[in-house]
């Protein structure tokens, strides 16, 4: 009893995650955490499959301008249910890679966020098509998660104009910059292991500083999305815009708030460390298993989103403004 006892104490003592050999050691004396590890893999495959499967219906529509227009952004977006799901299930398997699925999942939300704003921007067939069709019209910036309350009076309505659209178009593109330049830097710290995940709320951990660039920089990207869809979508209601930005926004309030609320309770070890796994490893390991399942119902839900046939956007005079759609490639990035 004693030597059970040091053996636990030992190893919840052990911060890092530990190596594969070491695991698959530790699910041979749990059957049940075996069982639910293949029941992830299984449903990762069939969210895999899901992807390919809308994948094969949008390249297989092409001369429906609607689908050709936003097509890699579509395919793009789509991509973050298969990639989280296996990053996710990578980690399961080999522990030592969760730094690795953290940030790749991070740097890819903000890619889908920046390609959401151009998504609906080309629906419109462009800046300089909705600078025209929304002559004389306001956009707020008064919205979530930003500036939403009376505690940011010098937020207010903006005309949509050219320079309003390009700092919207700023706000998401920094994201996508800020990300991969967080995530080199994570890896260097991380080699030198002076980033450890688990250690976030320390002041003197370098992830903290990071991290909290890296939320900034989020909210400021999802602040851009939200007007974006606020501005233009009782234009786009025929394109299921409503249905496409929830799929979006509910994967990235899945992923970040589900991961920091079990990071929050694997400081006060919930769940209780168990030999090698201390509470941070379950901790990921149980919101990673919740992930995979929560990445099958989404893309359920953005299967039904974005596998539609959809036509050219037509303005409220019902013409096809083709001048703008000629002009759109040299406004995008």
């Amino acid at each position: 009893m004693n030597n059970s006892s040091l053996v636990q104490e030992l190893g919840c003592v052990q911060k890092d995650f530990p190596v594969s050999s070491a695991l698959f050691l530790e699910l041979e004396k749990q059957p049940a955490i075996l069982g639910i590890t293949i029941t992830a893999a299984v449903i990762c495959i069939t969210t895999v499959v899901l992807y390919f499967e809308t994948f094969r219906f949008i390249h297989g529509h092409n001369h429906l301008e609607g689908i050709k227009i936003n097509k890699n952004k579509t395919l793009i977006m789509l991509g973050v249910y298969p990639l989280v799901s296996c990053a996710c299930m990578l980690s399961l398997i080999l522990p030592r890679t969760t730094m690795i699925a953290e940030l790749m999942i991070a740097m890819y939300m903000a890619l889908c966020i920046l390609m959401f704003v151009r998504m609906v921007v080309d629906y419109m067939g462009g800046f300089k098509a909705v600078c025209k069709e929304m002559e004389g019209e306001q956009m707020s910036f008064r919205t979530p998660p930003c500036c939403c309350c009376c505690c940011c009076p010098g937020v207010y309505k903006q005309k949509v104009n050219r320079n309003n659209l390009r700092k919207v178009n700023l706000m998401t593109l920094q994201a996508a910059i800020i990300r991969p330049i967080i995530t080199i830097l994570a890896m260097i710290l991380w080699a030198d292991e002076r980033y450890i995940l688990g250690e976030d709320m320390s002041p003197t951990a370098a992830s903290l500083y990071l991290n909290l660039i890296g939320a900034v920089s989020s909210l400021v990207a999802m602040w851009a999305m939200m007007i974006t869809f606020r501005t233009l979508r009782d234009r786009l209601q025929d394109y299921n815009i409503g249905k496409k930005f929830a799929a979006l926004q509910l994967t990235i309030v899945v992923v970040n708030i589900q991961g920091f609320i079990f990071q929050i309770l694997a400081k006060y070890n919930i769940p209780e460390c168990v030999r090698i796994l201390n509470s941070t490893v379950r901790a990921y390991r149980s919101n990673y298993f919740l992930l995979i399942v929560e990445m099958l119902l989404l893309m359920i839900f953005a299967r039904f989103a974005f596998k539609r046939k959809e036509e050219s956007y037509r303005a409220q005079n019902g013409e096809v403004n083709k001048n703008d759609k000629q002009l759109e490639p040299q406004t995008q990035l």
